[in-house]
């Protein structure tokens, strides 16, 4: 016969109360926290020393637009600079207006008619044109001559124009001498039944006051 131990237990092996492993801690959570706070840190001091560089700065006076004065000019001139940029065909049709004044003041001088200046001035600049003569005459003056034009913007608004230019002239004096100006012209012009006209020329530039006409007898 054979015999079946009574206790079972007896027979067990392994301790009974074992250990339990330890677990691992759980650091995945903590480095994504570690990253984010670095990105963080990171971004605020590019920023700061963006500030810091003037990387962003505050628009200046510089950059800024800036208006054209109108001062000095007659009202006309400034209801006419307030208008739109003329077309090819009207700024080529302005320019010719104006070398013809100026031409037509030549000839008055030299031939002592300033019925030649009639055709392309208002009435009122063209006795405007007639004072000025007489005043370059009795200044001393013999002939004037028209050695450069340097355009500048010509607008339109409705049927009046205002023309920009500078004009370079040489005076010459009954006592042989000569005098050569640069001078800014800001041309005041009316449409006419389709044709151009100067009303008023303007010299924003010049010190001596007067009517639109000419300051020195040497700047016609």
């Amino acid at each position: 016969m054979s015999t079946l131990p009574s206790n079972v237990s007896q027979f067990e092996t392994g301790p009974s109360n074992a250990p339990s492993k330890k677990e691992r801690p759980r650091i995945g959570g903590l480095l994504v926290t570690v990253i984010l706070v670095v990105i963080l840190v990171g971004v605020i001091a590019v920023a700061v020393t963006r500030l810091s560089g003037g990387t962003l700065t505050r628009p200046t006076a510089a950059t800024a637009p800036t208006s054209v004065s109108t001062s000095g000019s007659s009202p006309a001139a400034a209801a006419a600079a307030a208008g739109t940029p003329a077309d090819a065909t009207t700024q080529q049709a302005i320019q010719q207006v104006i070398q013809q004044v100026d031409q037509a003041q030549i000839q008055a001088i030299q031939s002592n008619d300033p019925k030649v200046m009639a055709a392309t001035a208002t009435p009122e600049f063209y006795q405007d044109q007639i004072s000025t003569n007489q005043d370059l005459i009795d200044a001393g003056v013999s002939d004037i001559k028209l050695i450069n034009i340097e355009w500048g913007p010509i607008t339109i608004n409705g049927n009046t124009a205002s023309a920009t230019d500078w004009e370079t002239w040489s005076t010459t004096f009954e006592d042989g001498t000569t005098e050569q100006s640069r001078d800014r012209n800001v041309y005041t012009l009316v449409n006419d039944s389709g044709t151009w006209k100067v009303q008023a020329d303007d010299h924003p530039d010049q010190q001596a006051g007067g009517n639109g006409a000419p300051g020195p007898p040497s700047a016609p």
